[in-house]
């Protein structure tokens, strides 16, 4: 059994200070900010929601166009409602794959 311990907080709150410190003592840490980031840009049917919700312009050369989509959602609270809609499930079952490799007793998920 592998206890799972969540991190949270507010911009500029230390979370990735504590996550460097687990770090440091042995505790794999899954980032769901980088794992949200990659998604985005490599699952295939993730891209093809994202561009129906947002449009070509989603993407440029295949990569998030990161700049397009923040002027959306930071702008319109249902269109960011949409989006973390779509991302969440990706991103919490990449995180469930990445928990199953683990080997340790317990892992930390920021």
């Amino acid at each position: 059994m592998i206890l799972r311990v969540g991190l949270t907080g507010g911009i500029g709150s230390g979370k990735s200070t504590a996550a460097k410190i687990f770090e440091t003592i042995g505790v794999p840490v899954f980032s769901a900010d980088e794992a949200a980031k990659s998604v985005m840009n490599e699952d295939e049917e993730l891209k093809q929601k994202i561009t129906a919700l947002f449009g070509a312009a989603a993407y440029t050369n295949g990569a998030l166009n990161r700049k397009f989509i923040a002027d959306i959602v930071f702008n319109d609270p249902l269109q960011l409602e949409k989006l973390n809609a779509l991302v969440h499930p990706a991103t919490f079952a990449m995180s469930e794959q990445w928990i199953a490799k683990q080997k340790t007793p317990y892992v930390k998920c920021i």
